[in-house]
Parts: structure tokens; C-alpha cells; sequence
């Protein structure tokens, strides 16, 4: 306004403010080109004014780089989490609640940074980051929860929505410890939780989320902390989504949802064997053998398999593929429980083997105008072609894995094609040392345990892996990775 002449000038306008932080954050940003470039074109030009574009309350107070990954999550991170099939969890669920809860908030920026640096393995950026997004998470995490009262449905629906994220960071920074703590109080926590409220619209979503982690875990582990029992309420929590499966199996999603959990129902009944006579009373039912579990899950496969035959969804099509993978690696567990002993049993499996690996094959090559998700939390194929890489001691199949996992760039969880790589070329020398491509490995030379073990590495704020492997004659090796 012209005090003197009382009227309106147009040619001047108030300047931000450059003491607020949001102005410093914008300027130093635009300064060191750090951030992704990944934000709108309207934002791109409200910030080279030096001023900030904030498009919805869960943005205030973030800076522009956890803007940046906030976006990045929402836009790109979460679809990859959902994995083969449309997850009501990672693509709804998780964006809802993200944007009143910051425990959220931080826990998915975090996941995006990582997402980021995997796709962009040379862009060195900063590795504290992340670590510093999970910490963010956990401190508002607690907060949350003195906060609220431990009665409160909607408070403790937050919280659990926050276990999963913070599993799914772990998962992916292979952060061991870290895992196993979340996913157990999560799933103490979810047990609780659903007595109260059942029919509750996230309940499902969430049974069904927490049954994918522990499927994850199961095989990322081998199996090993399922064996003392230390998830007491799992079998009841899988019972209870295979029936809420059950409802809509005439869907071919849930068809293959179906067989998948059916599967690992089947692995966690009895970790140590699958004899039909005994029930394991502490982990399952009394009525619920593992015999039982065996012919279902061969019941449901067949139902499964003649449903996708009438489906032309390439979606359907891909995740039933997946799912093909896996009921060949279980035919493959099933056997192998008869086993004395030798690897040499293995390999009357190479018919089983060879069909996995074909199969990845085929799911990597014939499926290119549907998105690739190349960074899940879901169990993919990548645990069954490191079996078969270790196990099926043909030349030519283990030649056909390598291929696959130096092509494709990957991550489940705690699976890396990397780290795949690494192990899998480790045990490769070490057998084959003075044998001919294409000659058998005898018995004295195979390897019947290697694995990777994940240690936290503190000078660079992430983890370090150690290839560990054990000769017949009981010596054990290690090699730190140097990925």
C-alpha cells in the first residue's frame, strides 16, 4: 500500500524471510546440488526463489532432502515393497498413517534413502542417512508411546504399522538384531491387539503383512529361529490369515497368496522334521499333522494351478510364476528330509533345480511392460536360486544362477544378488579346486553349509557380510565380503 497516494503498487512484493530455517535449508540445498532430483518442475521453481513448497502437512518441519525421500517413498519405494501382488499395506495402509504419525514418516524416508542408494550404488551419498532417519522413527516411536494409553485400538494400530516399517529398514540395512527385536514385539503385540479387535479394516492387513515378514525371515534365516520356539503365537496368527484367505480363494491373487502361506505353514509346523506320526503340541494344532499340512498344500496347488490356466492377467501370471518357483524349492525341502546326511543325496533333485532356474529365467525375461520389483521385502526367488546355486552341483546350472544374479541387480530383504554372487563364486572355487567344468564334485569336496553373516559395521553406519562355509571334515572357513 502507498501511504501518500493510498493506493496499491504492484511492483513490489515482501521477500522471504531469511532467518526462517526452511529459507536456509532451501538455499543450502540449490548450493551443493545434494538432494534427488526427483521433485516436481512447480517445486523445482518455487525453491530456486529461494522459497519453500510444502504440499501437505506431513511434509512441515522435514528438511528438503527428507522431502525428497519422502516423495521418493510414496512414489516409487512403496510399490517395490508390495513385491508380485497388489499389498493393501505398502501401496494404502502405510501412506495413510504416514501422514499423522511421524514415527512413520521417518521409518519410509529412511527406507526411500536406501532404496535410492541401491538403485544408485556410485552416487556416494551419505550413509548416515539413513541410521539417522531409523533413529528419528524410534525416538517418536517412543514418544508415541508414553503418549498414548495402552488400551487406545487406534494408538496401538500405529504402533504396529510402525513395527513393520522399522523391520522392513532392518531387513534392508541387514540389521539382524534389529529385526528379530521388532518382529517380535510386533508379533506379541499383534497377537494381543487382534483379540480386541477383530473386525477392525486394518486387521487383516496387518495379520497378513506380519505373516510375510516371519516368511521372510524363516527362509533368510534357514529356519533357525523358529526352532527354539521363540515365536510362541505364530501358528495361530498363520491359521488365522490362511482362513481369511480361504474366503476369496476363487480369486487367482488369493489363489496364490493361498499356496504361498500354505507352504510355509508346511516349514514352520516342525523345523526339525516333517515325520507324519508326531505333532509338535507347542507350535500347531493336535489335529493338524504335518501330513495334513503336506496333502492341502498339494490340494491347494492343483486348485491353483487350474485356475490360472483361464487367466490372461500378465500380473496374475507373473506372481503365479513366483509362486511355481517356490513349490518347486518345497518338493525339493520335502525330500530332503529323508536325507542321512550326504550331499551326494542332492542330487537326485537336478530335474527339480533345473526347473527353478528356467523359471527365474523365464520370469526375468518375459514380463517387461509390467514394473520390476527389484527392491522387495517380500519372499521372491532369489532364497530358491541360492539353494539351488549351493545344492546342484550340475556346471551348467550353476553357470545359468551366476548369469541371472550378475544381470540383474536385485534385493529381497535380506537377499542381494551382490552378496549372492560372492557366496555362491566362494563355494564354486573352493569345490571345483583341480576338478574339470562338467566333471562330478565327489563327496569328499562339497560344501554342505555356507551362508552370509551380517555384522554391524560402525565406522561406516551400515552392516558388513562374512561368507562363511564348513568342509566335510567339520573346519570352518570365512571371508569378508567386499561388496
Amino acid at each position: 500500500m502507498c501511504t501518500r497516494g493510498g493506493r496499491v503498487c504492484q511492483g513490489y512484493t515482501a521477500p522471504p524471510d531469511k532467518r526462517t530455517r526452511e529459507v536456509r535449508d532451501a538455499r543450502t540445498a540449490k548450493k551443493n546440488g545434494g538432494a534427488l532430483n526427483i521433485v516436481h518442475v512447480v517445486q523445482q521453481q518455487v525453491q530456486s526463489a529461494c522459497l519453500v513448497y510444502v504440499r501437505d502437512g506431513s511434509q512441515v518441519g522435514l528438511s528438503r532432502m527428507e522431502r525428497d525421500y519422502l516423495f521418493s517413498f510414496r512414489s516409487y519405494t512403496a510399490s517395490q515393497c508390495a513385491g508380485y501382488h497388489f499389498d493393501p499395506f505398502w501401496q494404502v495402509l502405510v501412506h495413510q498413517v504416514s501422514e499423522s504419525c511421524p514415527e512413520v514418516r521417518h521409518a519410509a524416508i529412511g527406507i526411500g534413502a536406501l532404496h535410492r542408494k541401491f538403485s544408485n550404488p556410485g552416487s556416494n551419498r551419505n550413509d548416515i542417512f539413513p541410521i539417522r532417519q531409523s533413529t528419528k522413527a524410534i525416538a517418536c516411536l517412543r514418544k508415541a508411546m508414553t503418549k498414548s494409553h495402552q488400551s487406545d485400538p487406534a494408538a496401538t494400530e500405529k504402533i504396529l504399522v510402525t513395527c513393520v516399517v522399522l523391520v522392513t529398514f532392518a531387513l534392508f540395512q541387514g540389521d539382524v538384531d534389529a529385526v528379530r527385536c521388532h518382529l517380535q514385539a510386533g508379533t506379541k503385540l499383534l497377537w494381543e491387539w487382534r483379540k480386541g479387535n477383530p473386525k477392525s479394516p486394518a486387521a487383516s492387513v496387518l495379520l497378513h503383512t506380519f505373516v510375510q515378514l516371519h516368511i521372510h525371515w524363516a527362509s533368510a534365516t534357514r529356519l533357525q529361529d523358529y526352532v527354539e520356539g521363540g515365536y510362541p503365537y505364530l501358528q495361530e496368527l498363520i491359521h488365522d490369515n490362511l482362513v481369511d484367505i480361504s474366503a476369496h480363494a476363487d480369486e487367482p491373487s488369493k489363489a496364490t497368496l493361498l499356496v504361498s502361506v500354505q507352504c510355509w505353514a508346511l516349514m514352520l509346523s516342525d523345523p526339525v522334521s516333517f515325520d507324519p506320526q508326531h505333532t509338535n503340541l507347542s507350535r500347531g494344532f493336535t489335529w493338524d499333522t504335518p501330513a495334513n499340512k503336506v496333502h492341502r498344500f498339494k490340494t491347494q496347488v492343483e486348485e491353483c494351478s487350474a485356475l490360472h490356466r483361464n487367466t490372461g492377467s500378465a500380473t496374475d501370471l507373473r506372481a503365479f510364476m513366483v509362486l511355481q518357483i517356490q513349490i518347486e524349492m518345497m518338493e525339493v525341502i520335502l525330500a530332503s528330509t529323508t536325507f542321512s546326511g550326504s550331499e551326494t543325496e542332492w542330487d537326485i533333485l537336478f530335474p527339480h533345480f533345473k526347473s527353478v532356474v528356467d523359471k527365474a529365467e523365464m520370469l526375468l525375461s518375459s514380463f517387461n511392460d509390467l514394473p520390476d520389483p527389484f527392491f522387495s521385502v517380500k519372499e521372491g526367488f532369489l532364497g530358491s536360486l541360492m539353494l539351488c546355486g549351493l545344492k546342484c552341483r550340475d556346471w551348467t546350472v550353476r553357470q545359468k544362477v551366476l548369469a541371472i544374479f550378475r544381470k540383474y541387480n536385485r534385493r529381497e530383504g535380506m537377499f542381494c544378488t551382490a552378496e549372492a554372487i560372492l557366496l555362491l563364486q566362494t563355494v564354486y572355487d573352493f569345490e571345483s579346486a583341480g576338478i574339470p567344468p562338467g566333471e562330478n564334485i565327489p563327496e569328499s569336496a562339497r560344501v554342505p553349509l555356507a551362508y552370509i553373516a551380517e555384522y554391524p559395521n560402525l565406522s561406516k553406519f551400515n552392516t558388513k557380510s562374512q561368507i562363511r562355509y564348513r568342509d566335510r571334515d567339520g573346519n570352518w572357513y570365512s571371508k569378508w565380503a567386499s561388496t
